[in-house]
């Protein structure tokens, strides 16, 4: 049994007729040397791998920042002069709407001379003490934490720093979203128009169906669903318009009422939701039109389904 080198690297050995991986290349020994035995190999500690701080650079300033006080990298935007700032603030940034302190990078670092030899393209935002400030950058990097993250941290602490971020905005968090109410609407056509229907009032909506014919004045039709014989009415009819079984089978819509009756539509245009706020109820309770919801570039009357529906 030999070792032999793999194409791109590593070693194999022949064994039995295979091809087995092996773990090291063979050890080369001068002819007649003794062979001396080998202890079994033990995988030398990993040291533990993180993203413990951003790298920034600029114009030979080097700042390694712990990277629980980042909170977002931008693009380097326009600053506005601070009226009577502390030394080391080169102004006000907008970020998310909201004001951030911008402060020489070089002065971070005890070097406030290098800081002007690298046009800045990039904007670290940051957050420490309840105040958002941020630092210029021409590259940053992410990469495990150093020594120099402390010294960081250290210097937030100094007499320098604390004057510099009395300017700096306090870090206000966006207030929670509250959920905006919402209406559901089932929307379709009948008698030419567009209109709707509250969701909570509509069972089910069924595929174009022909009704079988009955007698009964004032009813298109029957028709069964789910076990169920409904009578049909033709919304087009009831509307006062062309009837929407004028042509053939026409979708139909079973509405939650008792009697529960199915009206055929010409379309059904699905359930669309809508801020409860742009659903503007009428003040008469009897008549068909019970609301106009605002969908689009015009208002659409949303029908009461016990006055659409009515035997």
């Amino acid at each position: 049994m030999r070792d032999l080198p793999l194409p791109g690297g590593g070693w194999f050995r022949l064994a039995e007729g295979e091809a087995v991986l092996a773990e090291a290349p063979p050890r080369l020994t001068a002819p007649g040397a003794p062979r001396l035995a080998t202890a079994a190999a033990t995988p030398s500690p990993r040291r533990p791998a993180g993203l413990g701080a951003l790298h920034l650079a600029l114009g030979g300033v080097a700042l390694a920042i712990p990277a629980a006080l980042a909170e977002h990298i931008i693009p380097m935007p326009p600053l506005r002069p601070v009226p009577d700032a502390a030394p080391g603030v080169l102004g006000l940034a907008e970020d998310e709407g909201a004001a951030v302190l911008v402060l020489e990078t070089g002065f971070a670092a005890g070097m406030p001379a290098a800081a002007g030899a690298e046009p800045p393209i990039l904007l670290l935002v940051l957050r420490e003490g309840g105040r958002r400030f941020a630092l210029p950058a021409a590259r940053i990097e992410a990469g495990p934490a150093i020594a120099a993250t402390a010294g960081f941290q250290a210097w937030l602490g100094t007499p320098e720093a604390r004057a510099a971020l009395a300017h700096a905005p306090a870090a206000l968090d966006p207030p929670p979203l509250q959920p905006v109410p919402q209406r559901h609407l089932v929307l379709f056509r009948a008698a030419g128009m567009e209109l709707a229907l509250p969701a909570e009032s509509v069972v089910a909506v069924l595929p174009a169906t022909q009704p079988l014919p009955t007698p009964r004045p004032g009813m298109a039709g029957l028709a069964a669903h789910r076990g169920a014989v409904l009578p049909v009415l033709d919304a087009g009819l009831v509307l006062g318009g062309r009837a929407a079984l004028a042509e053939g089978p026409a979708p139909l819509i079973r509405l939650a009422l008792w009697p529960e009756v199915l009206v055929a539509v010409e379309r059904i245009g699905g359930v669309r939701a809508l801020p409860a706020a742009d659903v503007t109820p009428l003040p008469q309770r009897d008549g068909l039109v019970a609301a106009y919801a605002r969908l689009g570039e015009l208002p659409l009357p949303v029908l009461a389904p016990h006055r659409l529906g009515a035997l």
